[in-house]
């Protein structure tokens, strides 16, 4: 990644990362969804399949009905913030970098229906979408496991017992 100093004192990005996603599963400005938890969904599968992860930066509401009316949804990488811990030193020296990423949904007034009008799909960062389960957002535990924890939890077993199981297991 590029970068250069702006007349702020901040980083400005000068090279941006494309994702490679199947094309169905790309975000596009027009697009219309049922309801909000559809949109915010519909970008979380991309952001899977893209080896990311995401955040709701911000969500405004009706000041009459309390409703969302917008909401802004990023890449998780998009803050910026300065670490006490040298550069050097840091495991993952690129997070917060100022990632540009993102989609901004509204309600149209009309239909009632959400749609995606602004859409930035260039990062800042590289992506690894043969990684995305080591993404919390993306982490997910199958029924069967999920049981197994539930019954060992029931039967008083200690979680770290629990966790001994599956590495036997494996």
């Amino acid at each position: 990644m590029k970068t250069n100093d702006d007349a702020e004192g901040g980083l400005e990005i000068t090279e941006q990362f494309l994702c490679e996603v199947d094309e169905e599963y790309i975000p596009k400005v027009g697009m219309t969804f049922e309801t909000l938890e559809e949109a915010g969904l519909f970008y979380k599968e991309y952001a899977k399949r893209a080896g990311l992860s995401t955040k709701i930066k911000n969500t405004n509401r009706s000041k009459c009905t309390k409703e969302a009316i917008n909401q802004l949804i990023t890449c998780n990488r998009e803050g910026k913030w300065t670490s006490e811990v040298p550069r050097v030193e840091k495991t993952n020296p690129i997070c917060g970098v100022k990632c540009p990423a993102r989609i901004f949904v509204h309600v149209e007034k009309k239909t009632s229906r959400w749609r995606i009008s602004k859409v930035v799909l260039g990062h800042s960062h590289p992506c690894f979408p043969d990684q995305f389960q080591m993404l919390a957002q993306h982490r997910e535990l199958s029924l069967d496991v999920r049981r197994m924890i539930e019954i060992n939890d029931l039967s008083g077993i200690r979680p770290c017992q629990t966790y001994q199981l599956f590495v036997i297991a494996a």
